[in-house]
């Protein structure tokens, strides 16, 4: 009876809030009996309320309270406790930080595995923000990347980082976005075209430069996201004049965000820094044109399907203008993007990780070194 413990990024209800439930995320190919989820809240969802997350198997929530800098040391000791009572198979956390050095402790307590993902550069992240947060969890980073079974990488443009702080053994495997989701009926082409964006409204993020590279041009833009600059953003619109062509949409959930691919002609991405950029791949699954700047790993997933440009509005508005002129080079580019998303598809990504876990969990050190093989990068 193969039993897992998670230790989450986020409590349960930030997932739920965000609409990020999705189908077996923590039970690749039903391949666990029970899934329990440490959660670092004080009170957490009810495991009725996310069920899909873990498939068919049995879900429990144990929420142990949130640590700050001061208990951190004691919270090491309560999860090595409460993992040696859970007594699994195997130990998984996301996150290089609070999250993945109480997995790695506890693994290393117990003997129990523990893969690590990481799900962002975070070298990159520092030279954007310089709170000095970021720097005092680098011994954390260090510690957990160092002493995680294995730590995997959401895109191969990780690998360096998780390398640079220690990391053993690294793999890749994609964040997993399903096809059949996105292979439904598009629109006929909108006159004039819809620019589509999706992502968090943050400091990552640079949803102005798309904004402001649609300004003089008679295009529509829906935003769907929530966040710290959605004020901002707003106010933006009303300054520039485009209240009517702009539509912000706070949140939609994960079963249903395929609609909006579907009735968009463009998918406009702008970041400063990336792990990987699931709307991307998403906007690839269905068939749409990508604009995106040059932030890796965003040019790894498109693999040349793409505008790739410059990250400054006027460079958007050169693309934004070249798509909405030539209906047949965003059906062309949407049909390239579609075929590339079909080589990074989740169920694919599903194997893979199951793969990793069985292999991790019996030791079969044959199949591990298959796995880092071309240090341990997907290969296409």
């Amino acid at each position: 009876m193969p039993r897992l413990v998670v230790f989450p990024a986020d409590p349960l209800y930030k997932y739920l809030d965000k609409g990020e439930i999705k189908e077996r995320y923590w039970n690749p190919c039903g391949l666990f009996d029970e899934v329990h989820i440490i959660s670092l809240a004080d009170r957490d969802v009810e495991p009725d309320q996310v069920p899909e997350l873990v498939g068919e198997a049995e879900l429990h929530i144990h929420p142990i309270g949130r640590p700050t800098a001061l208990t951190l040391a004691v919270y090491y000791r309560k999860a090595a406790k409460l993992v040696g009572a859970l007594n699994p198979d195997l130990i998984r956390a996301h996150g290089p930080w609070h999250t993945g050095s109480l997995a790695v402790y506890a693994s290393k307590k117990l003997g129990v595995p523990c893969l690590v993902s990481v799900h962002n550069d975070r070298d990159a992240q520092r030279s954007y923000d310089h709170r000095m947060l970021l720097r005092l969890v680098k011994p954390l980073e260090n510690y957990t990347l160092k002493n995680a079974s294995v730590v995997i990488c959401v895109s191969n443009y990780l690998h360096r980082y998780a390398r640079a702080h220690g990391a053993r053994r690294t793999v890749t495997v994609y964040n997993k976005v399903y096809m059949d989701q996105f292979l439904g009926e598009r629109g006929a082409d909108g006159e004039p075209p819809t620019v589509l964006s999706v992502m968090r409204l943050d400091r990552q993020k640079y949803p102005e430069c798309i904004i402001e590279g649609l300004k003089d041009l008679p295009l529509r833009l829906k935003l769907i996201g929530q966040g710290e600059l959605a004020e901002s953003l707003r106010a933006l619109v009303r300054r520039l004049g485009m209240e009517q062509r702009v539509e912000f949409v706070p949140m939609v959930p994960n079963r249903e965000i395929h609609a909006h691919y579907l009735q968009a002609d463009i998918f406009a991405m702008a970041t400063h820094y990336e792990g990987f950029c699931i709307p991307v791949l998403e906007a690839m699954a269905a068939g749409l044109p990508v604009v995106s700047c040059v932030t890796e790993p965003i040019p790894e997933l498109l693999g040349g399907t793409g505008l790739v440009v410059a990250k400054e509005p006027s460079a958007y508005a050169e693309a934004f203008a070249r798509l909405a002129a030539d209906p047949e080079l965003r059906r062309a580019l949407g049909t390239k993007a579609r075929a590339r998303a079909q080589t990074l598809a989740g169920d694919r990504m599903e194997e893979r990780e199951a793969g990793l876990y069985e292999a991790v969990m019996a030791g079969r050190e044959d199949e591990l070194e298959a796995l880092f093989s071309d240090a341990g990068r997907f290969v296409r």
